[in-house]
């Protein structure tokens, strides 16, 4: 079976295919962006004046399309408007698919980290993919580039002190890395029982989670995948299959 290429923002009322999902925007030429989908998007559904994509929903910041790649765009901490001219709110970047039917799924992420903001350092600023995304309370993260140079792979589950959820360290190994260097990450979540997980370069395993609920259960549902950002500019291209 073939997978079918999504253009991300460029296709308006396109159906995903049952299984992939390709994340490469067009190319807007050298040095331009154009607005993917925001913030405001998701927060103002019946707003006719929001920027909408068709693969993905933008919960926290604003996501851009340069140079055929996905982008942050410069991160602060603004609100933005319908098309993000007083600012991106980067500084948090949620993106998440509207799809939510991944379970066993492997995500290929290329990403080359641009910098990370020196205000309100924390150790886990950085770059990370949510897998089996059920809600912004319950979900798998795999981090990936972290200001503490720690590959993570964590569970969060709802009821707890952060934004209304818990989390448990599955898993972690040092893992340094170079800012402006391109990488490719291998991310995978396969199996009920237990669930497993993955990190993978260049098919060497990095780090592998089992989740056999000795940490609380293990989610076990579908859910949607994505990438957030913490006080971190980057560029990316996003595959899920």
């Amino acid at each position: 079976m073939r997978a079918r290429v999504i253009v991300a923002g460029a296709l308006a009322g396109a159906v995903p295919v049952a299984w992939a999902v390709w994340a490469l925007a067009r190319p807007d030429g050298p040095g331009r962006a154009r607005l993917v989908t925001n913030e405001y998007a998701h927060w103002n559904p019946d707003a006719p004046d929001a920027v909408r994509s068709p693969t993905w929903d933008v919960t926290s910041g604003s996501l851009y399309a340069r140079r055929g790649l996905l982008w942050t765009g410069p991160p602060d901490t603004a609100v933005p408007d319908a098309t993000s001219s007083n600012g991106t709110g980067s500084s948090v970047f949620r993106m998440n698919t509207h799809r939510a039917d991944h379970l066993d799924v492997h995500v290929t992420l290329d990403v080359r980290n641009v910098r990370l903001l020196p205000h309100d350092a924390q150790n886990t600023d950085g770059v990370h993919v949510m897998l089996r995304r059920q809600d912004e309370t319950e979900l798998y993260v795999a981090s990936l580039n972290r200001r503490d140079e720690l590959l993570v792979i964590k569970k969060k589950l709802r009821g707890g002190p952060v934004n209304g959820g818990r989390y448990f360290t599955l898993a972690q190994v040092r893992h340094p890395y170079a800012f402006e260097e391109w990488q490719r990450f291998d991310v995978r979540a396969a199996g009920t029982s237990p669930v497993v997980l993955t990190v993978s370069q260049a098919g060497r395993e990095l780090l592998r989670a089992v989740d056999d609920g000795r940490h609380d259960r293990p989610i076990t549902r579908p859910g949607s995948v994505g990438v957030r950002g913490d006080r971190c500019e980057f560029e990316f291209r996003f595959r899920a299959r």
